[in-house]
């Protein structure tokens, strides 16, 4: 998946941290400040290995039905788009507007269901699954994530 951002407001300082990540938020919860370097616990991130993946990111289904729901919609907001033009003789910009955004639904959730399909999102959730145990191998990670409260399985817990 393409790149996002999670804005993470710190508990210390207020700063809010604009911090990359990918579509579905995989990553460790730890996140220091950048303004006073403190750390916190952000939940909207998921450590993986503990965690799991979010079941849509490889559900070609979901994104089967997306294609299709956006189609239907987008024809249908192109038929109001012909009657309008003519029966008034021009065509609506919301209309307009909302056509594109059901194309553009339709060409996302088709772009998802070809990279379920196709194998890439697999791939790309295997190399996150190995980021995540890699980071869980350190054990002051591990302490500092059952510092923030996080629940941590006993095959990852440093003995």
């Amino acid at each position: 998946m393409g790149l996002s951002f999670i804005n993470s407001p710190c508990p210390e300082c207020k700063q809010v941290n604009r911090i990359n990540c990918n579509s579905w938020a995989y990553g460790s919860p730890v996140i220091t400040c950048k303004a006073c370097r403190s750390e916190y616990l952000d939940k909207r991130f998921r450590e993986v290995a503990i965690d799991g993946f979010d079941p849509r990111s490889t559900n070609a289904g979901f994104y089967l039905k997306g294609t299709a729901f956006f189609f239907v919609i987008s024809l249908l907001l192109v038929g109001c788009l012909f009657l309008q033009n003519f029966t008034q003789g021009h065509v609506g910009t919301k209309l307009v507007l909302f056509a594109s955004m059901g194309g553009l639904g339709t060409v996302g959730c088709l772009i998802l269901f070809v990279r379920i399909k196709l194998g890439y999102a697999q791939k790309e959730n295997n190399r996150y699954m190995q980021e995540s145990l890699e980071r869980l191998k350190d054990a002051s990670y591990v302490k500092k994530l059952e510092s923030f409260g996080y629940k941590i399985p006993e095959k990852f817990k440093q003995r």
